[in-house]
């Protein structure tokens, strides 16, 4: 059982400056926010007992998705036996997340796999063979505007942002297979040299050298998640959007600009745009819609969907709190030995 945990300014401060650098020393986390070294360790190892932030680490997801296969998977599936299904799917690791959803779909999956032959024999030989569900519909994700490890709480004041400028993001590469198990091993993405170079059975100048080199070439994102419930944005909504393919580029790019969005992806299908992001109260999701008209009349809205729950979020499983109770590595590799199930 986790002990409760409430987070207070500094904590959130904190996490902030997670967001921005993952993997920052505890030195230059405290320097910025104005705590020692020390203190700033013992607040985050309290916070990470509670599940309330994580570091995690996976592919980068906008190469992924150019280069090898990226899908949401919506899934419907008998009431009866939804608990099943839904812990079946969330510990498959090329499911990356899973969200109990309103409107017309009961759940919907970000997956991840080598390409579109393992995604095939997931959904049609994985996911459609699991007793309890009824069918799925999935829609490939051609580009990736914008994704969960750029939003930001917003809890520094201008000296701290002044002290953790946002880092430049290096020209990305694809994650190659080889380095499977330093992805598995970055379960917690704040690990020392030391503990990877033990689960990766390696020096730990090699460690801190294949490290180094995913950093530079931009192979993994490190990621600091937090607790929606926490954040001051409890409500999490999908809108499914329909957008003239020569005016996509244009409004995707502007919409990632806004503090709210999570996620928006160009997708196959009739609707070739899905926007999810966090408000701070249902009735945002009515404001937002009538923003998005004003600012972007070309978009057709057609559908919404409301988050019932998040069960899974990259990799981390969710109690029905929001709080993460469990990593399961995202490995998209995995997807081969899925088929049998």
């Amino acid at each position: 059982m986790q002990d409760s945990c409430t987070l207070d300014e500094t904590d959130h401060a904190l996490i902030n400056v997670l967001q921005v650098t993952p993997r920052a020393h505890w030195t230059d986390v405290g320097r910025a926010i104005g705590i020692n070294a020390a203190t700033a360790a013992r607040r985050w190892k309290r916070i990470t007992d509670s599940g309330l932030a994580r570091v995690i680490c996976y592919p980068r997801l906008d190469t992924w998705a150019v280069y090898r296969c990226m899908a949401i998977v919506e899934v419907d599936c008998e009431p009866a036996t939804r608990d099943q299904v839904v812990d079946q799917l969330a510990r498959m690791p090329p499911v990356a997340s899973v969200t109990i959803a309103s409107s017309g779909r009961d759940l919907y999956l970000t997956v991840l796999t080598p390409g579109l032959a393992a995604l095939s024999d997931l959904v049609l030989r994985g996911l459609n063979r699991l007793t309890g569900i009824r069918g799925t519909r999935t829609h490939l994700i051609t580009r990736l505007f914008g994704e969960g490890a750029k939003w930001r709480l917003g809890a520094l004041d201008g000296r701290q942002r002044g002290a953790v400028p946002e880092p430049d993001r290096p020209a990305s590469h694809l994650l190659p297979e080889k380095d499977r198990d330093l992805l598995m091993a970055l379960a917690d993405g704040r690990r020392t040299f030391a503990e990877l170079a033990t689960l990766t059975s390696a020096s730990v100048s090699t460690a801190r050298r294949r490290v180094d080199r995913a950093v530079r070439d931009g192979t993994l994102t490190f990621r600091c998640e937090t607790a929606q419930s926490t954040t001051g944005w409890p409500v999490h909504a999908t809108f499914w959007t329909r957008v003239p393919p020569d005016q996509l580029h244009r409004i995707a790019t502007g919409l990632v600009t806004r503090p709210e969005i999570r996620i928006c992806a160009a997708v196959t299908g009739a609707d070739n745009l899905v926007i999810g992001l966090w408000l701070q109260s249902l009735a945002g999701i009515q404001r937002f819609e009538e923003d998005l008209a004003r600012s972007f009349p070309a978009i057709s809205v057609s559908d919404r969907a409301i988050c019932l729950r998040a069960v899974k979020r990259m990799g981390c499983r969710l109690d029905i709190e929001g709080r993460s109770v469990e990593v399961i590595p995202i490995d998209p590799w995995a997807a081969s030995g899925l088929g049998a199930l």
